[in-house]
């Protein structure tokens, strides 16, 4: 080993011989591995240690952690359930929307955006048509209640799946925990 000193250790004598700090008895060089598991309300952690001494003498710790949390992951799915159908809500009551509007208006039906508005947008109010008669507003505009009624129902399935997502990926309360320490010595 060298026994010129480290100019960046100013003051410190560097040991010229490995130093064998105390191991709790165990061979030289061997350390412990201490596993900890722990289980409550749907949270899974689990932590393992393992420290050792090097034949320098150099004490090393090595540590890692796992934790899973199962109520985390339902409320991740709720809130994907709830972004997506709002979402496509969203997406279906602008296309209804601008086709209540251009009807009440009277827009003509020869042009190619509004024909395709309407397509698009019958796919979704068919079902509907015929509960109540059409207001005839004017000489062109048309009061859809038809539309009106589509976009309400949409809505409220749109609200019935997010409220059944909350059901069905609810938190989960458990009276159940446990912690398991596990120490194995070398």
């Amino acid at each position: 080993m060298n026994s010129t000193p480290d100019p960046r250790m100013q003051g410190y004598d560097q040991p010229t011989e490995p130093v064998n700090p105390p191991n709790d008895g165990r061979p030289y060089g061997e350390g412990n591995n201490v596993v900890r598991s722990s289980n409550a309300g749907g949270a899974y952690s689990q932590s393992q240690r393992e420290n050792y001494v090097d034949p320098m003498g150099n004490r090393y710790e090595n540590s890692m952690e796992v934790f899973e949390d199962k109520n985390q992951s339902r409320a991740n799915i709720r809130y994907w359930i709830t972004t997506v159908t709002y979402f496509v809500l969203s997406v279906l009551e602008v296309i209804l929307a601008l086709r209540l509007i251009f009807r009440l208006l009277g827009a003509h039906q020869d042009n190619g955006f509004i024909m395709f508005l309407y397509n698009l947008s019958h796919v979704f109010v068919g079902p509907f048509n015929g509960i109540f008669n059409d207001q005839t507003l004017g000489k062109s505009g048309v009061f859809e209640i038809s539309t009106l009624i589509a976009m309400l129902v949409y809505a409220l399935l749109a609200w019935g799946i997010v409220s059944l997502g909350r059901v069905i990926f609810a938190h989960v309360q458990s009276g159940h925990q446990s912690i398991t320490t596990t120490r194995r010595g070398r």
